[in-house]
C-alpha cells in the first residue's frame, strides 16, 4: 500500500510502499499521486519501496498501461525521480529503464542512502 511522506518543499511529492504490489494497492496510489502531479507545474518523486512481499503480473501490467498513457504529462511534470530500496533487483530495474525515458532524472539508492537521497530529489 501507498502512504504519502511529506516534505516541506512544494516541488518534491514523497511516497512509500509497502507490502504487496496488487492490483488494488494499485489503482489507490494512483489515486494518491495524480492530484500530487496535477496540483504543481513541475514535480520531483520521493519514492521508497520496504517490504515488497508480493508482486502481482496484472498491478505491473496496470502501471505499465498508465505510464504510456500519461506518458507526456509524467515527461513534461516530472524532472527527477528519487527511488530508494535494499532490493538491489528493482534499483537495477529502475536505472535501466530511466535511460527510455528522456527528461527525468532518476536515481536509485539503498536505505542507508536515505539522506542523500533526499538531498538530491530537493
Amino acid at each position: 500500500m501507498l502512504h504519502k511522506i511529506d516534505f516541506e518543499e512544494e516541488h518534491v511529492a514523497g511516497f512509500r510502499w509497502e507490502g504487496k504490489f496488487d492490483e488494488k494497492g494499485f489503482k489507490q496510489s494512483v489515486v494518491q499521486f495524480l492530484p500530487e502531479l496535477q496540483m504543481r507545474p513541475k514535480l520531483n518523486v520521493y519514492f521508497e519501496i520496504v517490504n515488497l512481499s508480493e508482486v502481482e503480473a496484472k498491478a505491473i501490467w496496470d502501471e505499465m498501461k498508465f505510464d504510456v498513457q500519461n506518458f507526456k504529462d509524467l515527461q513534461k511534470k516530472i524532472e527527477k525521480v528519487a527511488l530508494v530500496t535494499d532490493m538491489s533487483w528493482i534499483r537495477t530495474m529502475a536505472e535501466a529503464s530511466s535511460s527510455m525515458i528522456p527528461g527525468i532524472s532518476l536515481k536509485a539508492f539503498k536505505f542507508e542512502d536515505t539522506e542523500a537521497a533526499k538531498t538530491w530529489i530537493k
